[in-house]
């Protein structure tokens, strides 16, 4: 039997970024709540799961962050970028989910948003 995830939150995209990239696993999740975005990753952790995540503004709409290897800048795009100073991560919309507590979603959609103060959206 699988035991209850452990819910983390993280300070920024940033964060979550360097999560992915230190467990090897380039893939991040979205799920929305009214004009936020909840965007989390998902790790092993002994006979459970880990789940980092934070909160960004919902404008932040694009498909991939883009991680630049010589400058640690993070950016989000919306098309794929071929570049090889880049480490392009997908972010996946999530529809409908039982990973995050229904409370904890919902507690965002009552807050004011604060934004991300260094995340740059990429066309």
């Amino acid at each position: 039997m699988v035991a209850k995830p452990y819910i983390i939150k993280v300070r920024s995209v940033d964060d979550i970024v360097n999560l992915v990239l230190a467990a090897q696993i380039l893939l991040i999740h979205r799920v929305s709540a009214d004009s936020k975005s909840i965007l989390y990753v998902q790790l092993p952790v002994y006979n459970s799961l880990a789940i980092y995540y934070c909160m960004v503004d919902e404008n932040v709409k694009g498909k991939y962050v883009l991680y630049n290897r010589f400058t640690g800048e993070v950016q989000i795009s919306e098309k794929f970028v071929n570049n090889s100073k880049l480490i392009v991560i997908p972010i996946v919309d999530i529809m409908e989910q039982e990973m995050l507590p229904k409370e904890l979603i919902e507690s965002f959609s009552k807050k004011k948003s604060k934004r991300d103060e260094k995340l740059r959206v990429v066309l």
